[in-house]
């Protein structure tokens, strides 16, 4: 995803990658695969768990962008070098955490994110240096590179797992 999508490109892409990754969870359900390895001996709940933080904080750095705020990011504590750390804490923060919540949160961020998609200028969303936090990047690619690439991921590793359990 290294070109910058339009406004359009972006809401249609973001829906059909969620929409079809809602589908393959809802399989992954009924195959009762939530614990089943999915990479790197994280299962398909940890890999929710980091896409939904991932999209709940794109969401929270574009409303702090909108207060002139800028946030820590990634996250408090962490530098963009130490992204698989925050990415394991993050995992080991919502080991409790019911896939429903998940879900549902997932839903949640993605809503949200469309409406910005939606609703931000030209200027905030599209062009480079609008807020301070997005450096190099205009948001849109920020909202891209946090939701449509990360949900094409899992739904490979997904549609992997449901394969190998004749699920598919």
């Amino acid at each position: 995803m290294a070109q910058t999508l339009s406004r359009e490109e972006l809401a249609n892409e973001l829906d059909s990658a969620y929409s079809k990754l809602d589908v393959l969870l809802d399989g992954v359900g009924e195959a009762d695969l939530y614990d089943a390895i999915a990479v790197d001996g994280w299962t398909v709940h940890d890999v929710l768990a980091v896409r939904v933080w991932w999209a709940e904080a794109v969401s929270e750095w574009i409303a702090a962008g909108l207060r002139d705020e800028n946030p820590q990011t990634p996250a408090a504590g962490y530098k963009w070098t130490q992204t698989p750390a925050l990415n394991q804490s993050v995992v080991e923060a919502s080991a409790g955490t019911s896939v429903r919540e998940l879900r549902d949160r997932l839903e949640a961020a993605v809503k949200l994110l469309r409406r910005y998609v939606e609703t931000l200028d030209d200027d905030q969303l599209l062009s480079v240096g609008v807020f301070s936090w997005t450096r190099t990047w205009p948001v849109s690619r920020w909202i891209a590179v946090n939701t449509i690439t990360q949900y094409a991921s899992l739904s490979k590793m997904v549609r992997r797992l449901l394969k190998s359990a004749n699920q598919l």
